[in-house]
């Protein structure tokens, strides 16, 4: 089924486009974890243990599908959606690689994920002490 969305968004670009597929709710990963236990035949916390941890540095709880300035639009297929979005202007997208480019043989690695940050607003850095 996803192969033909993935067909379906190939027929409707007209160059450059991103396409996002509908799949639905989203499933907790825990359901997914105890679905493949048992697919092995054993059960979930009896013969495999599930353990929480918490998030990791530079994990998310959720992943953003879109970002300032890019909005979702519908398709001709009701479960292909396209981002509507109007691009940096060249000149403001070689000012920030200007600026990184000065600073990369230089830059203590915080630095440079502050300027990739100031290119990127949503990209939220794991700085490290």
């Amino acid at each position: 089924e996803d192969v033909g969305h993935v067909l379906q968004s190939g027929t409707q670009g007209e160059g450059g486009e991103i396409f996002v597929l509908d799949k639905g709710n989203p499933e907790k990963i825990v359901y997914l974890a105890k679905q493949i236990i048992e697919l092995n035949g054993l059960i979930p916390d009896e013969d495999i243990e599930i353990e929480f941890i918490g998030l990791r540095p530079g994990e998310k709880l959720f992943e953003e599908f879109s970002h300032r300035g890019e909005h979702l639009g519908p398709t001709t297929h009701q479960k292909v959606m396209r981002f509507n979005c109007k691009p940096l202007p060249l000149k403001e997208v070689r000012s920030h690689f200007e600026k990184i480019k000065h600073r990369l043989q230089f830059a203590e690695a915080n630095e440079l994920k502050l300027l990739l940050k100031e290119a990127v607003p949503e990209y939220q850095p794991y700085l490290t002490e």
